[in-house]
């Protein structure tokens, strides 16, 4: 069921993020320690980038992320660097899966979870589960979804159509 269109949470489709999947079709895990920047853009205007070191070593796996992050109240930037642990898993057809593990601390309590993309939303890098971050589909209403399907619309027909239903 989605949620009112009013929602407050933000989604991970408005974060920066990034991706195994990024690293792996970008080639950071074949071979030794590689470098790397990855920078964002909105409407052609550059909104950010970080600096990435990427070990795929055998038994010291990590991403290093290098940043600086600026307060939006005060202007004081503040220079960011630290490590997100890296971990695989066994494909059933040959090859292997890349993970972060969450590095962020919410209620004292660290998050460690195992996940393919960590959004940037406050200082550091951390999963969609930290963050309280939802897919913006999830936000929409289907109420008439049904409707739509029945009489041979698909669902971005109908949106495109009928906007705000």
């Amino acid at each position: 069921m989605g949620r009112w269109s009013y929602s407050s949470r933000s989604t991970v489709e408005e974060s920066k993020a990034i991706t195994t999947k990024f690293l792996k079709k970008n080639n950071y895990f074949t071979g030794g320690v590689k470098r790397g920047e990855i920078s964002w853009s909105f409407k052609g205007n550059k909104t950010g980038s970080v600096s990435i070191i990427v070990s795929p070593v055998k038994g010291d796996e990590y991403v290093r992320f290098q940043y600086m992050q600026t307060d939006m109240d005060t202007k004081v930037a503040t220079k960011m660097d630290y490590k997100v642990r890296l971990t695989w898993t066994p494909c059933y057809f040959g090859g292997i899966r890349w993970w972060f593990i969450c590095p962020q601390v919410v209620n004292a309590h660290a998050c460690g979870k195992r996940v393919g993309s960590l959004y940037l939303e406050g200082k550091r890098f951390g999963c969609r589960h930290c963050y309280n971050l939802t897919y913006a589909s999830s936000q929409e209403s289907h109420k008439y979804d049904g409707l739509f399907r029945k009489i041979g619309f698909t669902i971005q027909e109908a949106r495109l159509a009928f906007p705000g239903v």
